[in-house]
């Protein structure tokens, strides 16, 4: 795949427009002049002197003429050998600038809005080296609240939150359900997000009536419309993905003081929590099922290197999760504005936190990708072979091919996304075996 990348022919002729591009846009790379045509005198065919007679004007204006057009030959020769004398001095010269490690690389830092991004990440490092509380409902709020510039109010999004907050609590009174117990709070938020509920109001005879978030296939990958990955959008429509949905079941769990725990698979992410007895047990949001490891094991793209590494089925804690939201906050401005430095600072500070973050180390394989193929176009292209010919380019390409190894590393292999498709469904089927009907939501609803 690498290798379609290059070709063996070098077209200067491109390079001299791409970088003439650059110039307008990064404001770095030098200016060579353009060769502009001399200004050729006026060749005067009139006589001066006596009158002449008819046929020696008619033989001096022969002549004339054709002389003009000997000269005008001869300069047309002499301007055209000095354009590609021009060429060759400006295509070494960009040969040489190329050579060097001062290319410019795509900077989007001073694009109007990416201070909403920069801000948001500010708050989240703070969260992360404690000088502000732990907050994932803050955290996913600031993250989407950049890629809409600010323009989203948190009293709305967290009075969403706090009205299922209010749900959660009342039917568990009306259940006569312990309060305090973690695990009782879990399922009672597991059930709001995934049934109908209905729950009288104190006080009045009003009966609230909560209906279960459904899964929108819909563009579920958010490739068409990046408030499809939100949080925002789920709270706002009850439709959501296998993004969103975990998310809002952790703000939940964290709201109502009870422990539960992201955790991922390949294209996926759910939830994990333990009983009484500290048995590992996966909320599955996108079809209301409770599962083992071992249906996510089923799917036969989770090796035995990604458990060991850590990348699936691996419980985060809350530092890690909001660490990973900086992948978020990425996704977002990449939508916005495109890749640069920024996603690979995001990706350096959530490994600080999170080593095996999968997404993290795909997002820096992704910038190092744009970075290397920007300068390689930049070159013109050059073969495999000529690339060390460019340090900078060629840097940049060994890093991006580190970058596969080292993901490579940690077992990750990729799952089709009709195959995922296919999965989902499968999953609304296996929900009802008795293998995933497990007992805590049994012994709830008794």
């Amino acid at each position: 795949m690498i290798e379609e990348v290059f070709h063996k022919e070098i077209f200067w002729c491109i390079i001299v427009v791409m970088l003439l591009q650059s110039t307008i846009i990064w404001g770095q790379v030098p200016e060579i002049p353009t060769p502009q045509q001399g200004t050729m005198g006026r060749y005067d065919n009139m006589l001066r002197g006596s009158e002449p007679n008819f046929p020696d004007i008619i033989s001096s204006i022969s002549i004339n003429n054709s002389a003009q057009r000997r000269n005008e030959a001869i300069i047309r020769d002499v301007m055209e050998n000095e354009r590609k004398r021009n060429e060759i001095s400006r295509q070494l010269a960009l040969r040489e600038f190329l050579k060097s490690n001062d290319i410019p690389l795509p900077d989007f830092s001073t694009n109007p809005g990416t201070e909403y991004f920069h801000n948001a990440r500010k708050e989240i490092v703070e969260m992360l080296e404690g000088k502000r509380k732990l907050s994932l409902k803050r955290t996913i709020f600031i993250t989407e609240n950049a890629f809409f510039q600010n323009k989203m109010k948190y009293e709305e999004y967290d009075a969403a939150i706090q009205n299922l907050k209010r749900i959660c609590l009342l039917k568990m009174h009306e259940e006569k359900l312990d309060t305090n117990d973690g695990l009782a709070k879990l399922m009672m938020a597991f059930r709001v997000m995934t049934e109908v509920i209905e729950v009288k109001e104190p006080g009045t005879e009003k009966t609230i009536v909560h209906h279960p978030m459904k899964y929108d296939f819909d563009d579920y990958m958010a490739l068409n419309n990046k408030s499809n990955y939100m949080v925002s959008k789920l709270l706002s429509e009850n439709t959501g993905q296998c993004h969103s949905m975990p998310l809002l079941f952790l703000i939940l769990a964290e709201e109502l003081g009870a422990e539960a725990f992201w955790s991922f698979s390949p294209s996926h992410s759910f939830v994990k929590f333990k009983d009484k007895k500290n048995r590992w047990y996966n909320l599955e949001l996108t079809q209301g099922a409770i599962v083992t490891d071992d249906f996510y094991m089923n799917s036969g793209f989770i090796k035995s290197k990604a458990i060991q590494t850590g990348i699936y089925l691996n419980p985060q804690s809350t530092k890690q999760a909001i660490a990973h939201m900086l992948n978020d906050l990425s996704f977002y401005y990449i939508a916005c504005n495109g890749y640069d430095r920024f996603v690979e600072e995001n990706s350096n500070l959530v490994l600080k936190y999170t080593p095996s973050d999968l997404t993290a180390y795909q997002l820096y394989a992704n910038n190092k990708t744009a970075q290397a193929l920007y300068l390689i176009d930049i070159c013109g292209r050059p073969s495999k072979e000529q690339l060390p010919e460019y340090p900078q380019a060629y840097r940049l390409y060994q890093q991006m091919i580190q970058s596969y190894e080292r993901i490579d590393s940690l077992g990750y292999e990729k799952m089709p996304a009709e195959m995922y498709h296919d999965w989902l469904q499968r999953l609304n089927k296996e929900k009802t075996l008795p293998e995933n009907q497990l007992s805590p939501i049994i012994q709830l609803k008794k």
